[in-house]
């Protein structure tokens, strides 16, 4: 029988997780100093990881320039096995019997996609990982992605920013004009409007529709919560925005034909942080793509709005 030759296995490069996180960061958070924040390490730190890593496997990975980074062709490549050997290693921690160990994923998400899939994901999650603990962070998408980016959370779903997500998208929410029942709209006055602060993508939807059409609005309420948004609209004399799957029985849609325009779908991405190693976040990433999967419509539908 012929012996194998493994002196070309002994002399392939080390390829540990600290740098293939270091890189997957970078190339996620689009720079050096947000990676940085992410993984809790100096941009120094990070900056010499990727030299590294370029070192050892003998490329150039990132294009750096004053004003921009990108990817090499090569970077590119890589990049789908940097983040194939991540998985692997959560993969082979979990087959070793320790996927039901203790933990904790930080999850974060906007209050009205918590209030609609919260409890039947976690009550899934909780009957695969019954000794990890989820802890949820509800707030707007802008902050969730910085909470992300600061190292805070572990997973975020958010709303896409106009084109500018780099999460993976999930699917897409039709979005609605919708005020009460017994509202009445006064043709003559300025459209009367309750919405999310400022950085909200489901105000700014609605503010560019109307000022591309011409409409005149004056911003009656702002609430954080979806909770004080409906205590406006129930008032009877303010205007919203919401999805249409979540319309309250005592509300209605207001159209083309109520003077409005149509409003572009919400874009959902989902953002991983590369420094969750915990196997039971792929199992709640996968609950959760199952869960959005069978409501939402297929990711970027209605984009061309």
């Amino acid at each position: 029988m012929n012996s194998i030759d493994n002196s070309d296995c002994h002399n392939l490069p080390i390829l540990d997780t600290e740098l293939l996180s270091a890189f997957v960061a970078v190339v996620e958070n689009g720079g050096f100093t947000a990676a940085a924040r992410q993984l809790h390490k100096t941009q120094s730190t990070i900056s010499q990881r990727i030299r590294t890593l370029e070192e050892r496997i003998g490329v150039s990975l990132l294009h750096r320039t004053s004003r921009q980074l990108s990817l090499t062709p090569d970077g590119e490549t890589f990049l789908v096995y940097a983040r194939r050997l991540l998985q692997l290693q959560r993969e082979a921690i979990s087959s070793l019997g320790h996927g039901d160990r203790e933990g904790v994923i930080r999850f974060g998400l906007p209050e009205n996609y918590a209030e609609a899939w919260l409890p039947r994901l976690l009550d899934r999650f909780a009957q695969r990982h019954p000794r990890v603990r989820p802890h949820i962070h509800c707030r707007m998408s802008s902050e969730l992605i910085e909470a992300l980016e600061g190292g805070e959370l572990d997973l975020a779903l958010t709303v896409r920013h106009a084109n500018h997500g780099n999460g993976e998208a999930l699917g897409a929410e039709t979005l609605v004009w919708a005020a009460h029942r017994d509202f009445r709209q006064d043709p003559k006055a300025a459209l009367p409007l309750a919405l999310f602060p400022d950085h909200c993508p489901y105000r700014q939807r609605a503010l560019d529709s109307l000022t591309r059409q011409g409409r005149r609005w004056s911003l009656q309420y702002t609430s954080q919560s979806p909770t004080g948004l409906r205590m406006a609209v129930n008032q009877r004399n303010a205007v919203t925005v919401v999805d249409r799957r979540t319309l309250p029985a005592d509300w209605r849609i207001l159209d083309e034909t109520d003077g409005l325009p149509p409003l572009p779908p919400a874009q959902l991405e989902l953002h991983r942080s590369p420094s969750c190693q915990h196997p039971a976040g792929d199992d709640l990433i996968d609950l959760l793509r199952d869960l959005l999967a069978a409501e939402l419509q297929p990711a970027d539908a209605g984009r061309h709005l």
